[in-house]
């Protein structure tokens, strides 16, 4: 079952996406090289519809298949929510990719889909407490609509964290998505861990880790495409939709965020420090790009973007592995040498960077 979702997804995403470059190829929808690009030729860059199409054709297919077995209660409607989010993000952004939209619009559909999530009652109730009892985060609570006799609430401390988890992540995967394979091999690693964790013995929630796997499949079809040297990007229309779909996943499964941050925290720790320095320097740090994330500090150091690619999927690994066999407290304490990992990375980086410099300078 798990394999026919994940091989499903991964032949048609590299079908679509092939046919996704022809017609970028024939509509001019390319990514110009701009100064901060590695890429210096017209690619195109619509290829994430092909990923969000690949996921939303066998991932439908699956739930409604599966709807009275593994997709039964909330967890129905947590599905729905899923794809009907997916959607918003995916399309809107689509047309971002072909015509433009304003920050502030980007921002609007980020919020929507987001509210649409959180309207399918997946969200951020509690945080694990490896100490003591669980921080329950729905004690504030205002009333909103009254339907049917049903009263609808909005959880003032859950569901604005869960806006800000969502709206962040497809932020951040959106921010790492500077050099070929770094976003889509990120989501692929994200997603797999998601299925482990999800049809483990533990866990043993199958309908997750059906929507994982395929989520899975269709970043790694996409991904045959993107691998340096890519042949198409997937632009906003896929960056995002994967940010999405893989902070969804992880409220449906639970509210695993340090499992979350474990898996992904290369470039969530990356992008907050880049939007930190760049509210220091007054600059916007949502519309404001620069060469200041985690990859380009490998390119500006000398290395090639397939070593600091394949570096930073095995430290994505390793923390995988981490997040899927460590508790609670310990996913706390590998969340702490994670982020002292990356300043250290970051450090050595701009020590060889500026060797490099003044050797130039020196003409040696």
């Amino acid at each position: 079952m798990y394999f026919l979702a994940f091989t499903s997804s991964l032949f048609l995403s590299i079908i679509i996406t092939g046919l996704a470059r022809k017609v970028g190829f024939k509509f001019r929808f390319y990514q110009k090289p701009r100064k901060r690009d590695i890429h210096r030729k017209l690619i195109p860059r619509i290829g994430g519809i092909a990923i969000f199409v690949a996921f939303l054709i066998v991932s439908a297919i699956l739930i409604y298949i599966f709807r009275d077995d593994y997709f039964t209660g909330r967890l129905w409607k947590k599905a729905i929510g899923l794809l009907a989010g997916g959607a918003i993000i995916s399309l809107s952004m689509l047309w971002d990719d072909i015509r433009g939209l304003k920050p502030w619009q980007k921002f609007a559909f980020q919020f929507l889909a987001a509210f649409v999530v959180i309207a399918s009652s997946s969200g951020i109730d509690y945080l694990s407490n490896p100490f003591g009892e669980n921080v329950n985060l729905n004690s504030i609570y205002i009333p909103i609509a009254t339907i049917h006799g049903v009263t609808y609430h909005f959880s003032l401390i859950s569901d604005l964290l869960t806006l800000i988890w969502l709206v962040g992540m497809m932020n951040v995967i959106n921010f790492v998505d500077g050099i070929d394979g770094l976003a889509a091999g990120f989501s692929t690693i994200a997603a797999l861990t998601i299925f482990l964790l999800a049809s483990s013995v533990a866990v043993s929630q199958p309908g997750v880790a059906l929507v994982a796997i395929t989520l899975a499949g269709a970043a790694a079809g996409f991904l045959i495409w993107n691998f340096p040297p890519a042949k198409i990007f997937m632009g906003d229309s896929g960056s995002m939709f994967l940010g999405f779909t893989l902070g969804a996943l992880t409220l449906i499964s639970g509210g695993k965020l340090a499992t979350a941050f474990l898996v992904l925290g290369f470039p969530i720790v990356d992008g907050l420090i880049v939007a930190i320095g760049r509210v220091v320097r007054g600059k916007n740090p949502f519309t404001t790009p620069d060469k200041t994330h985690l990859h380009h500090r490998f390119l500006e150091a000398g290395f090639s973007p397939k070593f600091a690619l394949i570096f930073m999927y095995i430290i994505a690994i390793a923390f995988a592995w981490v997040a899927l066999r460590s508790s609670t407290s310990n996913k706390l304490i590998a969340a702490g040498i994670l982020v002292a990992l990356l300043a250290l990375i970051i450090f050595v980086l701009n020590r060889i960077r500026n060797y490099r410099e003044r050797v130039k300078k020196q003409g040696l």
